[in-house]
């Protein structure tokens, strides 16, 4: 059977501007982590944050493979922070429920793939911690500005790849063009994670668990997603981890 990949959404609200109240909640994923997860021949189910740890291990005990979507900042609280006036708008019931399930997720061993700030959440589950902007606490570097404004699926900098990594393998080349949506990035980088990528100014564009073969974790910081379309490199990273999935899958049913 199709590995089962969980892909994390966020919580949208939407309001009545002439009354000032809101009308609703809603759960919201980009369907192209859908479609990217569907199109490697994986199963995506979309997953709401729902609070407790007992409901983030239940999930976590469904499945084969996680991908951790982009969105909104994380709180600094969770890598010991106070946040600065440049943080954007977090989402609360989000980041605990990412955290709490990541927990679970790695514990049983079930492979992982960030995106954005999926990359971002991986980096503080494991013990990292991150720029809250990069335009104001990253001294002396001249920025090529990660926040782009054309369609996500143009590049807006160049990325190079270490030689000999992993994702380098995965992806089959060591230079490529990628899209930036981002103000946020990886800092100090968790035990256990190796840097892979960097784009010029040196922000951290991808890292990886220093062995796949022990424990599948893979983060970039690009939106993947939605540059599959333009070269197999992207499409190959939703491969890798669909794989990794029914890897674990086939040895969850042999126990």
């Amino acid at each position: 059977m199709a590995p089962l990949i969980g892909v994390t959404a966020t919580l949208k609200e939407d309001l009545d501007t002439v009354a000032e109240r809101p009308l609703g909640r809603y759960v919201r994923a980009d369907f192209d982590y859908v479609d990217g997860v569907a199109e490697a021949g994986g199963v995506p189910i979309v997953l709401p944050p729902v609070a407790g740890s007992e409901a983030a291990e239940t999930i976590a005990g469904s499945l084969d493979g996680l991908l951790l979507s982009g969105g909104s900042d994380l709180d600094p609280s969770y890598y010991g922070e106070a946040p600065i006036p440049e943080l954007n708008v977090t989402v609360p019931e989000r980041d605990a429920f990412e955290i709490e399930l990541l927990k679970h997720v790695l514990r049983r061993g079930i492979p992982v793939f960030g995106i954005c700030r999926g990359l971002q959440v991986l980096n503080v589950a494991l013990g990292g911690t991150l720029y809250q902007d990069l335009s104001s606490q990253m001294d002396g570097i001249v920025l090529l500005g990660h926040r782009q404004e054309t369609p996500k699926w143009e590049p807006k900098h160049e990325v190079e790849v270490d030689a000999g990594s992993q994702i380098a393998g995965i992806m089959g080349l060591r230079e490529l063009k990628v899209n930036s949506y981002h103000h946020q990035a990886v800092k100090d980088l968790a035990p256990g994670l190796v840097t892979v990528a960097h784009s010029p100014d040196g922000v951290v564009e991808a890292a990886e668990y220093w062995d796949l073969s022990e424990c599948w974790i893979l983060g970039v910081q690009w939106h993947a997603e939605a540059m599959r379309s333009t070269g197999a490199e992207h499409r190959n990273l939703f491969a890798a981890h669909v794989e990794a999935a029914q890897r674990h899958a086939l040895r969850r049913a042999a126990a």
